[in-house]
C-alpha cells in the first residue's frame, strides 16, 4: 500500500510538472502574441512619421514652384483669374495621369521608402 501511495504521488508530481510546463508555454505564447502587435504598432507609427516627414519635405520644395507657376499663369492670363490658376496648379507635383510625382527622391522620402521595403 505504501508503494502505491508513492507511485500515486510520483504520478501527481509528473502531472504537475507537465501542467507547469504547458502553462509556461501558454504564458510565453501569449506574451509573444501581445508583443508582436505592439511591435507592429510601433513600426506603423514610425512609418507614418517617416511618410509625414517625406510629404512635408516635398511640400516645402513644391510650394515655391507652384506659386511661380500660378503667378506666371496670372501674368500671362492663361486662365480667366487667379482662382482658376490656383485650381489648375493645385495638384502640381502630384501623380496625375501619366505624370510622375515629383521629389520622392528627397532624403526623407528615400528613408520612408527603405523602411517600408524592410518590412
Amino acid at each position: 500500500m505504501v508503494h502505491y501511495q508513492g507511485k500515486e504521488k510520483t504520478q501527481w508530481v509528473s502531472i504537475m510538472s507537465k501542467s507547469a510546463l504547458t502553462g509556461s508555454l501558454v504564458i510565453v505564447g501569449l506574451l509573444l502574441a501581445v508583443a508582436a502587435p505592439a511591435s507592429d504598432r510601433a513600426a506603423q507609427r514610425h512609418q507614418a512619421d517617416l511618410d509625414a516627414a517625406c510629404e512635408e519635405s516635398r511640400e516645402r520644395r513644391l510650394a515655391p514652384e507652384r506659386e511661380r507657376y500660378i503667378e506666371e499663369c496670372v501674368v500671362k492670363e492663361q486662365r480667366p483669374d487667379r482662382a482658376a490658376c490656383e485650381r489648375f496648379y493645385s495638384d502640381y507635383g502630384a501623380k496625375s495621369g501619366g505624370r510622375a510625382p515629383l521629389y520622392y527622391d528627397l532624403p526623407e522620402c528615400v528613408e520612408a521608402f527603405e523602411f517600408r521595403r524592410q518590412k
